[in-house]
């Protein structure tokens, strides 16, 4: 038989009808849309109230430390008369002494010995007036009438029982001015009357100074750095 080729000669394979397709490589993913930073949140202002007073509210009375709230006005001068009325039954008795003495020697027109019993009778009530508060303010948390009515005075800055110093400034700025008041409208007599508008407008100031304190801290209070609350039964 014949062979169409010769021997040992290796024919080509066919070649093939049509080229393979070769896949593209894929598309890059398309890049994201940019994300705007978000600001960091704002650092909440810094509280101007010390910690102890961590609990203070907005609200119309306002809230003091745990358990407790600052007192408002009438309730502090309710417990002032009731001081008042207690001092003057401890101390009545010897006012009268002296206020008789003083009494007899001005209808004796002896007006040197009136002036020197005013004095002492000034002395007597300034003397049993500062015993009374700065010891019960520094003993008791509060005088005799603040806690018949549930109220404390405290040392603003930690709520501690007053230190005697700071117990003796707020009486100074609180009846210091009256009794120095009484004595020069005495000593100076004309000049009485305008001592009186003086000290009654330093009273109304106080009163003004406390009713407008977030703390209710009147002038004598900050003075002192002291500050009166009312214990929540």
């Amino acid at each position: 038989m014949e062979s169409t080729g010769s021997p040992g000669t290796h024919q080509p394979d066919e070649a093939p009808t049509s080229q393979e397709t070769v896949p593209s490589p894929p598309a890059a993913p398309a890049a994201p849309p940019p994300v705007e930073a978000t600001p960091p949140p704002s650092a909440p202002a810094a509280s101007t109230s010390p910690a102890w007073l961590s609990n203070v509210t907005s609200s119309a009375t306002l809230a003091g430390p745990a358990g407790m709230a600052y007192s408002d006005l009438p309730m502090r001068i309710f417990a002032y008369i009731i001081d008042a009325i207690i001092m003057s039954v401890a101390f009545g008795i010897l006012w009268g002494i002296f206020a008789a003495l003083f009494i007899g020697s001005a209808l004796g027109g002896l007006g040197f010995m009136a002036f020197v019993w005013f004095v002492v009778l000034l002395l007597i009530y300034a003397a049993g007036s500062a015993i009374y508060f700065i010891y019960t303010w520094t003993k008791m948390r509060g005088s005799p009438g603040q806690r018949i009515l549930g109220l404390e005075t405290l040392n603003a800055a930690d709520g501690a029982v007053l230190t005697q110093p700071q117990a003796i400034r707020r009486w100074l700025f609180l009846f210091g001015p009256f009794v120095l008041a009484q004595v020069a409208a005495f000593a100076l007599g004309g000049l009485g009357s305008i001592l009186g508008l003086l000290t009654f407008g330093y009273a109304i100031y106080l009163l003004y100074t406390a009713a407008n304190s977030p703390t209710r801290q009147g002038f004598h209070d900050v003075q002192a750095s002291t500050v009166v609350v009312k214990i929540k039964k």
